[in-house]
């Protein structure tokens, strides 16, 4: 999801400080809008997108979610007998 400019609003500053010149060399490009970031940043604060695969927060397939709920159904179902 992108990073929406009223989304600023709840970010500390002091989060993401402009860096001088002895931290140039510990930046990157962001792959997502090519902005400066820190090598250490998960995620980056101009656009908002993370920045691997494994840094995203996991997210839950449908598939299993509404295997789960149909599962739990028949155990409902079996347990009262319907």
């Amino acid at each position: 999801m992108p990073f929406r400019d009223d989304d600023r609003e709840g970010l500390d500053e002091g989060e993401f400080p402009d860096p001088d010149e002895a931290d140039r060399d510990r930046l990157d490009a962001c792959p997502h809008c090519r902005s400066a970031i820190f090598d250490e940043a998960e995620r980056c604060p101009f656009c908002g997108y993370y920045l691997s695969r494994e840094d995203r927060p996991a997210r839950r397939s449908w598939v299993i979610v509404t295997g789960v709920v149909i599962c739990l159904a028949v155990v409902l179902m079996w347990i009262f007998r319907w």
